[in-house]
């Protein structure tokens, strides 16, 4: 171990400062001044990693001593002091650290003794992923749900910044960040489904998927990582671990049509509506398509289809309806009315009708006429007379 005392006046090793756990070290400051901050930090002269167990502080006479551990510029755990003519053995548990930061406003004869760590020679093996898979169980994700993505190291690992891993789901490869992990041996990515995702087997895009993005993946020696990842669908792989399908993609109306053979109907007959779907949808509850019939639109309940791309309205025509060529009010006549159409993955199927009249609306597909209207006697005239009203 070295020490480097930075503004901390005179620090004096004492004859037991050799090689080993254990040193006692005498801090000084040259000036007594509480306006500055000084420190004397105890690290390996190559900069690696060791073990901070425990650290003795005789506070004699100077300010509050303050002690913490960091690796990599960040505080590992809590840190700790010692007020003016205190004594302790501060415990730190044996956490992972680069360097041993002791801090005060000013040090008067300040001992620093019983210093146990681990002064092993660091370990020089990089950590490197063994594994890729999924918390998640096995099945189909629509919008908005969370895939936790877990990349498994050979070593415990610490994180340092945002690193990214980028998933291949279809048009547009999504860069999902990383969330949690640090300090073991598996690091979780979480992913959330977005308009447009579609993976049949949900994979990253290939060997270099996984990236700092700016971060660290360092084990505690300091050993940074290997970020190389098992070839897409092979062993190891997220694809060969688990089977996730994602579909990100929403059901929608493609055209509606009847299959009731064009011509005319009266009041009674029973006309059949098809509303065709891009995917399989599965409904519950009663959903209803309002049709454009004259002084009063009809309203009319679903009656099958659920399970299949094709739900069917029955709509019987009823007195007074009149329509020369049948279609739905407008582009929002399909309404849930309490109930639901979803694909398997439960994305919300988009309701929006073709424009009436247009291109796959029943008017454009079908030809049928609704005449409920009974015929009225509108005048009368003897044979031979004049016409009475």
């Amino acid at each position: 171990f070295s020490s480097v005392h930075g503004d901390a006046g005179e620090s004096v090793w004492e004859a037991n400062n050799g090689a080993g756990n254990s040193a006692s070290i005498n801090l000084r400051s040259a000036a007594y001044n509480t306006g500055t901050t000084e420190r004397f930090v105890i690290a390996r002269a190559n900069g690696a990693p060791f073990t901070l167990t425990s650290i003795y502080v005789n506070n004699s006479g100077g300010e509050t001593v303050t002690v913490a551990g960091y690796l990599a510029n960040v505080l590992v755990g809590s840190s700790q002091t010692v007020v003016m003519g205190a004594s302790s053995t501060l415990n730190f548990g044996g956490i992972g650290v680069d360097e041993v930061r002791i801090t005060s406003t000013d040090f008067v004869d300040t001992n620093i003794d019983d210093f146990v760590g681990d002064s092993d020679p660091p370990d020089a093996v990089s950590p490197v992923v063994a594994s890729v898979s999924s918390a998640n169980a096995n099945g189909v994700y629509g919008l908005g749900a969370i895939i936790s993505v877990a990349v498994n190291f050979s070593d415990p690992v610490l994180v340092a910044g945002a690193p990214q891993l980028t998933l291949e789901t279809g048009a547009v490869d999504r860069a999902v960040n990383y969330s949690s992990g640090s300090g073991t041996s598996t690091l979780t990515f979480s992913y959330p489904v977005q308009a447009g995702d579609t993976a049949a087997d949900l994979d990253y895009v290939n060997t270099s998927a996984l990236a700092l993005n700016g971060g660290t993946i360092r084990d505690a020696a300091n050993n940074n990582a290997v970020l190389t990842l098992p070839a897409p669908g092979a062993a190891n792989s997220l694809g060969a671990n688990k089977n996730i399908v994602i579909d990100g993609v929403a059901p929608t109306v493609i055209g509606v049509t009847s299959s009731t053979a064009n011509g005319t109907y009266k009041a009674g007959d029973v006309i059949s509506i098809q509303v065709n779907f891009s995917e399989t949808v599965t409904l519950t509850g009663t959903p209803q398509i309002t049709l454009e019939t004259g002084t009063v639109d009809r309203v009319v309940n679903y009656a099958s289809g659920s399970g299949t791309s094709t739900l069917t309205f029955s709509y019987t025509v009823q007195a007074g309806d009149q329509s020369s060529d049948l279609d739905y009010v407008g582009t929002s006549a399909l309404a849930l009315n309490g109930g639901t159409i979803r694909d398997a993955a439960g994305n919300s199927a988009v309701l929006t009708l073709p424009a009436p009249g247009a291109a796959g609306s029943l008017g454009a597909n079908r030809a049928l006429v609704v005449d409920s209207v009974r015929p009225a006697v509108i005048s009368t005239a003897p044979v031979g007379g004049a016409v009475s009203t």
